[in-house]
């Protein structure tokens, strides 16, 4: 009976060594895993943080990325607040142009016109000077002669005296007077203030006449200079725009 229970015995501690070794395999096969799980909560954890770094970033480019929209959205509107400023300017340049044409234009016709009314007033300027002497004279011949209480010289004579004057018809003529008796003192004294009366009104008249024309001739010339330094504005305005539009 002996050597069964002996052989028993080997192969139990044979099954209990194998047992053993299995435990061993399994227990180092645990660690190994207990290992791995460690590492792999570990590399979770990074993992985890890594989101949410990723999160935060993700969270903060979402606002810059609003952010962008809004300067996008800004800046567009500007440059059509811009792009309207410049077709403005645009405009503006151009009828600054124009205006500056027709103001060289009308500066020019200006000035032509108020050459031609100098010329005009120098020429009628003349003209009332011999007019002028020649009804002076007039005057102090019938002056003389109302004083001397003598009949005043006929148109004819005064007119052949001097060039140029247009005899004026007189109430005495001298036809009259050779067919007529030689009218009384008082009546040759009434004729005469009448005919300087006359002769003054004739020369205020003309004397007012030659004033307005050199008036008038100052107003174009003014008008004439305003126009010309509006042009000169006008031009340089254009240039700056033109300038900026550059």
């Amino acid at each position: 009976m002996s050597p069964p229970t002996t052989s028993q015995t080997s192969i139990q501690n044979a099954d209990l060594q194998d047992l053993q070794h299995q435990v061993s395999v399994k227990t180092f096969e645990f660690q190994t895993l207990q290992r791995e799980y460690d590492a792999l909560l570990q590399n979770l954890e990074r993992q985890k943080t890594k989101c949410a770094t990723f999160e935060k970033k993700l969270e903060v480019s979402g606002i810059e990325i609003n952010s962008l929209k809004e300067e996008k959205e800004r800046l567009l509107a500007q440059i059509l607040t811009v792009e309207g400023q410049i077709e403005e300017l645009q405009q503006s340049r151009d009828e600054a142009r124009r205006q500056l044409v027709a103001n060289g234009a009308q500066y020019v016709r200006i000035m032509d016109m108020a050459n031609r009314l100098q010329s005009q007033s120098a020429e009628a300027k003349k003209i009332w000077e011999l007019e002028k002497a020649g009804l002076e004279q007039r005057i102090r011949l019938l002056e003389e002669a109302m004083v001397a209480g003598t009949p005043k010289p006929t148109p004819t004579v005064v007119a052949e005296q001097q060039p140029g004057i247009n005899s004026v018809p007189s109430s005495v003529d001298s036809t009259d007077t050779m067919n007529t008796p030689i009218p009384s003192q008082t009546e040759i004294i009434n004729v005469l203030r009448s005919e300087i009366s006359r002769l003054r009104s004739r020369t205020h008249t003309l004397e007012s006449t030659v004033q307005n024309m050199r008036r008038e001739s100052f107003s174009i010339q003014t008008a004439a200079r305003k126009i010309l330094d509006s042009g000169d504005k006008i031009g340089n305005i254009a240039k700056e725009v033109v300038g900026e539009d550059e």
